[in-house]
């Protein structure tokens, strides 16, 4: 794998970021029409894979956003 530019991992984190906000929507959604069959309780239930991808990819994009911000800085600072 090569080095990323600022600008590379600017662009992979907004990608990032717009797949987590549809995997948010996606939560939305069944948080707010899904009841939890498991324990047959009237408590809404978002499956577990759901949330796991929502936190992974948010994180992933939180890394290349700071990964973009502190390559501008170097670069600027030179």
């Amino acid at each position: 794998m090569t080095a990323m530019t600022a600008a590379e991992h600017a662009a992979r984190a907004v990608e990032l970021t717009a797949e987590a906000e549809r995997l948010y929507q996606i939560c939305l959604v069944d948080y707010q029409t899904n009841i939890n069959e498991d324990d047959h309780s009237d408590e809404p239930y978002v499956p577990g894979a759901d949330l796991a991808m929502l936190t992974a990819t948010t994180q992933l994009a939180q890394v290349h956003a700071t990964l973009a911000l502190r390559a501008e800085v170097t670069t600027t600072e030179r």
